[in-house]
């Protein structure tokens, strides 16, 4: 029974808490900034889109100023201000972290829970009116995941037992089905599609919430070196909360969680079959339109692991502070030693010139005697071979040879290239690399050639290093021509992805 007053109080608290995230959380003021949709467009590109963590602060402003050129083209006074601005309040406003690695003396940015949460719901809300709704998915989804919920929580023997003996019935008669003739019972192309979509929501979820995990040792971290500084507790009193603060996180339901799923994502073995995995899902014929989701799936691997690092790097971090504070006591000792040693070096400046009265000087009168025992015995000098160093003569011919083939290097464009790879792929035909060179000659010489290849191992085209095929190009100066041995590689029109504009690895 819920009384009138209880209820009041709960709409209060909801009221309350309405009130709260709208005034002072930073998503909700990123998400009612005027200049949102630029910002989390932006935000989107660069480190969802480009798979990136964390960004340096040099090539982050030079991206921002590249994204403002495009701007003006439309909207020309818009973001008109300079970009280290804009990142400095975007930093403030709690939507970008900025930070220093320890390798590395150049700021480093990256996304704060609050962006990544803006960019969830905007991504959320804008893909319901074009992607797939999984209704029937979801429902079996959590239909199962209540299931698990109830034999994971059950000790009871019996039930446990009861619930393998009717999987195994089910097993028994599918298997039985199948030897007898039956046809196999396949799931159709929208419930592919449906249940593709479902798990592409969960992937771009679980890497959103890295962030919130991060943030927890972050803050940790934080009140240690706060207690530290503030001097109002003792080193191992600081040392007992630190401590107790990394078990407790470690003892909690997200820390828990965390270290399971490092445990499970590092295991070669979860990591082999997860990729076999993947393999097989780009195989799906249902799935052949579905080419910004596969690029997701298909990176989902090396993503999660360089998230997961990268919390694990703050852990370690928060370790490198533990250290540091119990090194405290000695730092305080050699900061009042320092302090004693400028006290008396100040005396004795007042002190110059003058003879104190009663200052006695005790002078040892005793010859100190050392053993003979205690010398080592006479050894002669090394000696070395002379040797007469080379002249180093200057070849100023070669160094201008050299920076002039330094010049004439070419700029690699590898949007032409992708652009080449989608006309010739365009009637839904595999096309080998020699075939579409013979449509599309090489103009940059060997270099060229290298791109293709380095197009086909980041996009996921094919690379048979079993077989091999000849390339004959020409060189752009002197005309020579080259005969160029090299794996054989096939380009799927599946495979492409829309990478433009990506540095390749």
């Amino acid at each position: 029974m819920i009384h009138l007053s209880d209820s009041n109080y709960l709409t209060s608290m909801r009221r309350d808490s309405l009130r709260t995230f709208f005034e002072a959380s930073p998503t909700a003021k990123l998400l009612r900034s005027d200049l949102a949709p630029l910002v989390i467009e932006f935000l989107n590109r660069t480190f969802k889109q480009g798979d990136s963590i964390s960004i340096g602060q040099l090539e982050l402003r030079s991206l921002l100023a590249s994204y403002q050129e495009e701007i003006h083209e439309v909207e020309p006074d818009v973001m008109v201000g300079p970009a280290e601005r804009y990142l400095a309040a975007w930093s403030e406003n709690g939507w970008l972290q900025r930070f220093l690695e320890a390798s590395s003396t150049e700021p480093q940015f990256q996304l704060t829970r609050f962006a990544e949460e803006a960019i969830r719901f905007v991504d959320s809300v804008l893909s319901k009116g074009t992607s797939l709704v999984g209704t029937e998915s979801r429902l079996r989804l959590v239909i199962e995941t209540l299931e698990d919920i109830v034999r994971g929580a059950s000790a009871d023997p019996q039930r446990r037992l009861e619930y393998l003996r009717e999987q195994r019935t089910l097993i028994d008669q599918e298997i039985e089905a199948i030897e007898s003739g039956k046809s196999v019972q396949v799931y159709r192309p929208s419930q592919i599609r449906e249940r593709f979509q479902t798990a592409v929501d969960l992937l771009k979820a679980l890497q959103s919430d890295f962030r919130a995990v991060e943030e927890r040792f972050q803050a940790i971290t934080r009140d240690v070196q706060q207690q530290q500084s503030s001097g109002g507790y003792t080193r191992g009193g600081i040392l007992g909360q630190a401590l107790d603060a990394e078990d407790l996180l470690k003892q909690q339901d997200e820390g828990i969680s965390f270290f399971a799923f490092v445990a499970f994502l590092f295991s070669p073995t979860q990591q082999s079959s997860l990729r076999k995995t993947i393999e097989e899902v780009q195989e799906l014929i249902a799935l052949a339109d579905q080419s910004e989701a596969m690029v997701r799936v298909r990176r989902m691997v090396p993503a999660l692991l360089a998230e997961a690092d990268k919390v694990m790097k703050t852990t370690a971090r928060l370790s490198s502070t533990l250290r540091r504070l119990l090194d405290a006591q000695a730092a305080a000792h050699r900061v009042r030693l320092a302090g004693l040693l400028r006290e008396i070096r100040q005396v004795a400046m007042e002190l110059q010139g003058q003879s104190p009265p009663g200052f006695t000087l005790d002078i040892a009168t005793d010859a100190h005697i050392r053993s003979p025992l205690a010398r080592t015995f006479w050894k002669p000098n090394a000696s070395f071979d002379e040797a007469v160093p080379a002249e180093h003569i200057v070849d100023l011919t070669k160094i201008q040879q050299v920076a002039g083939a330094f010049a004439r290097l070419q700029r690699l464009d590898f949007r032409k290239l992708r652009s080449a790879i989608r006309e010739a792929t365009l009637r839904g035909n595999a096309v080998l690399l020699s075939d579409l060179l013979h449509e599309f000659p090489i103009s940059s010489g060997v270099v060229e050639l290298l791109g293709y290849l380095q197009i086909a191992h980041d996009d996921g085209h094919e690379i048979d290093h079993a077989s091999q095929e000849v390339i004959h190009i020409k060189q752009p100066i002197g005309g020579t021509e080259l005969r160029v041995v090299m794996p054989r590689v096939c380009f799927h029109p599946k495979a492409r992805t829309s990478l433009t504009g990506r540095r390749p690895k």
